[in-house]
């Protein structure tokens, strides 16, 4: 899986770390993103070990973030851009950091523009966070925010379908189990060729 090893990595900085506070360490990825860094230990109850807090100068981006500017982008650039989103999640999920797939145009997050692999690399260590706190089988793991943020590319083209305060609140859920992928007879196979791709993602062992 392509999560795994950055999995083990987050771990072992665990074993290291010369600060115990929650994010008084720093481990720096602004050689590939301006500001962006990964502050650890996390504050997660329970204390999972290689949890860690995604930062893009003092901002930290969540889910919710990400699935508001994935309907933006999508709605401003219609359906070619729903394409292009549908393409780079597929390839985010089946190669991440490896992947070659980009978005054609700037990706707005809260304010910041991300450009080029900027964009893969700060969505992969945000989603990389879910196989270490809410791992599967229990969980759906690094699934749950590309199911998520697939369904904010379909509420961007088919809003009556699903609305995209419908896909924010079951992105913010917490307790329990994520609600599953979003399912209508009306639903494109463009749309499930992507949900199966993600279910399909090979598994961390986590």
């Amino acid at each position: 899986m392509p999560f795994a090893e950055n999995i083990t990595f987050m771990q072992g900085l665990y074993d290291e770390m010369p600060i115990l506070e929650i994010h008084g360490n720093v481990h720096s990825l602004e050689n590939q993103v301006p500001g962006l860094q990964l502050r650890y230990p996390g504050s997660l109850v329970g204390q999972q070990i290689g949890d860690y807090c995604l930062y893009l100068n003092d901002f930290a981006p969540s889910h919710p973030h990400v699935v508001r500017a994935i309907h933006t982008y999508c709605e401003l650039s219609g359906h070619e851009g729903a394409e292009a989103m549908l393409c780079f999640l597929e390839d985010l999920a089946t190669n991440g950091l490896t992947g070659t797939v980009e978005l054609p145009a700037p990706f707005e997050l809260a304010g910041h523009r991300l450009e080029g692999r900027q964009t893969r690399v700060l969505l992969y260590w945000l989603i990389l966070q879910e196989d270490i706190n809410y791992p599967s089988p229990r969980h759906m793991g690094v699934r749950m925010p590309f199911v998520r943020y697939t369904e904010a590319v379909i509420s961007s083209i088919h809003p009556d379908l699903l609305d995209i305060e419908t896909v924010v609140t079951r992105t913010a859920a917490r307790g329990g189990r994520p609600a599953p992928r979003f399912a209508h007879v009306s639903l494109s196979t463009r749309f499930l060729r992507t949900f199966d791709v993600i279910e399909n993602m090979r598994r961390s062992g986590i």
